[in-house]
């Protein structure tokens, strides 16, 4: 993670610095990004970015962290806008991930992580302490849903509808990205279909009709 003397940089340099080095991954696999490009279109001297990150895989690892923050900040929104209906939550966050993933944006994240030992880093020793609040959106989603709605008997079976959706969101996320990956063509149409239909299925099991 950045040092100190990054945090205590004004707002528009450390937004500066980030842009680029979010360019920077997006453009090219991990191992071909280059801490040059980034503090060239940062403009900033190469000692200073040595007094913000430790190196390139510490920037890295602080950009998915930021991307995490944000995919909890996305889910708690939309549980709300949906006045805690699960199911229209899960349709919702299923066309973002659709439509993220046959974006330009998600095209950069397929080269950032064209190497598997990317992923492996991600979930290095360093990254183990924060695992658990890899949890953390299911936990949004116990709070803010509309559990009255639900034909439940129990918190567990919520926690079991949870984590399907959970699953299905994952599945989905992976196929897209594998898929563009390695250059098949994806039909964002019919993806759509796919998982509608196991949210309906998911529906008309637990909803209170």
């Amino acid at each position: 993670m950045p040092k100190e003397t990054f945090y205590r940089l004004p707002d528009e340099k450390r937004e500066r610095i980030m842009a680029a080095a979010e360019r920077e991954f997006l453009e090219n696999s991990f191992e071909a990004a280059s801490i040059n490009r980034i503090i060239k279109e940062a403009a900033i001297p190469r000692g200073s970015f040595y007094q913000y990150f430790e190196d390139k895989k510490d920037i890295f690892l602080y950009i998915v962290d930021t991307h995490k923050n944000e995919a909890f900040d996305f889910v708690e929104n939309f549980i709300k806008d949906c006045n805690g209906d699960i199911f229209a939550f899960m349709r919702m966050a299923m066309d973002c991930i659709i439509s993220a993933g046959f974006s330009e944006k998600m095209n950069g994240m397929k080269r950032m992580f064209s190497q598997p030992w990317v992923f492996d880093m991600i979930v290095s020793e360093r990254m183990k302490g924060k695992l658990e609040e890899a949890k953390t959106p299911k936990g949004i989603m116990f709070k803010y849903i509309d559990k009255n709605s639900l034909n439940v008997e129990s918190d567990d079976e919520i926690l079991s509808l949870i984590n399907i959706f959970a699953s299905i969101s994952l599945g989905l996320f992976f196929k897209i990205f594998i898929m563009g990956k390695n250059g098949i063509e994806c039909d964002s149409e019919k993806v759509r279909e796919t998982v509608y239909g196991e949210i309906d299925t998911l529906e008309k099991k637990y909803k209170k009709h």
